[in-house]
C-alpha cells in the first residue's frame, strides 16, 4: 500500500503595502486560482492510513512457531508480490511464492490473518480533513495494494472514505506506483491533466514517479506534513 508542501499564501505585510494584490483581490484570487490544482490524489497506506509490515511477521511468527528474526530480512518486494499488486496472480499464487520466500508453511487463514495486520488505524487528524478538502476539490485515492487488502480496508474505514470520489487500486488498473503510465492512466480517467494534479504519498519513489509524469507530486513522512499540506489547501 502504499506519502507533502503547500500553496503560497500573501503575508500580511503584502496586504499593508499593496492593498491591491492582497487576499481577496481579483489580482490575488487569479493568482492563487492559477496555483490551485484541479484535482486531488492521495496515496492511502502512509497517508491515510497507518500501516504497520513488522506486525505482519509478528503474526506468521509466531503461528509458525519461530523467531521473527529469521523470516522478516528475507521478505521482499519480489516479483511475486508486484504480480499480485497488478492483479497479475491471486492470493493462492502470491502465498505460494510467499511461503518459499519466508521458509515456513502456514494456513490461509493464518497467513490472511498475518497480512491484514499490516493495517492498523487511520490517521485521524489526516481523516478529519478530508471532507473539508472533498467540499473544494474533486478528492482521490491510488494506492498500490491488493484484493485482500482491499476488502480489509474498505470494511473498517468505509466511512473515513466516503469523501473519496474514486479509489484507483494497482490491481485494478493492473500498474503500480512508481511505473508513470500508472499515473497516466489514473489522471486519464479522472478527467484532469496532470500538471492539474497534486499527488500526495509517502514514499520517494512513487513521488519521483509521479513527477515524471508531470504531477505536482508531494513527499510527506507524518501525518502532521500531511495535515499541513491539506490545511494550506483549505487556506488556513
Amino acid at each position: 500500500m502504499g506519502g507533502y508542501d503547500r500553496l503560497t499564501v500573501v503575508g500580511s505585510s503584502t496586504i499593508i503595502r499593496r492593498p491591491q494584490i492582497g487576499i481577496g483581490t481579483p489580482m490575488a484570487n487569479r493568482a492563487a486560482e492559477a496555483t490551485r490544482p484541479h484535482a486531488v490524489l492521495l496515496d492511502l497506506g502512509g497517508v491515510i492510513v497507518d500501516i504497520d509490515p513488522l506486525a505482519c511477521f509478528d503474526s506468521w511468527a509466531q503461528a509458525a512457531g519461530v523467531d521473527v528474526g529469521a523470516i522478516a530480512p528475507r521478505w521482499a518486494v519480489d516479483d511475486a508480490y508486484k504480480a499480485f499488486e497488478v492483479g497479475a496472480i491471486d492470493f493462492d499464487g502470491y502465498l505460494d511464492s510467499l511461503s518459499r520466500r519466508l521458509g515456513i508453511s502456514l494456513t490461509r487463514t493464518q497467513w490472511q490473518t498475518g497480512w491484514n495486520e499490516l493495517l492498523r488505524d487511520l490517521f485521524e487528524d489526516v481523516a478529519r480533513l478530508l471532507p473539508l478538502v472533498a467540499a473544494e476539490l474533486p478528492l482521490y485515492v491510488f494506492s498500490n495494494t491488493n484484493p485482500v487488502h482491499q476488502e480489509a480496508w474498505l470494511s473498517r474505514f468505509a466511512s473515513a472514505l466516503t469523501p473519496i470520489r474514486k479509489i484507483y487500486t494497482s490491481w485494478e488498473v493492473a500498474l503500480r506506483k512508481p511505473n508513470v503510465e500508472a499515473y497516466l492512466a489514473v489522471a486519464d480517467d479522472i478527467g484532469v491533466a496532470p500538471t492539474d494534479i497534486l499527488f500526495v504519498d509517502d514514499n520517494a519513489e512513487n513521488v519521483a514517479g509521479g513527477k515524471a509524469a508531470g504531477l505536482d507530486a508531494r513527499l510527506v513522512r507524518t501525518p502532521a506534513e500531511t495535515v499541513a499540506l491539506l490545511r494550506g489547501l483549505l487556506g488556513e
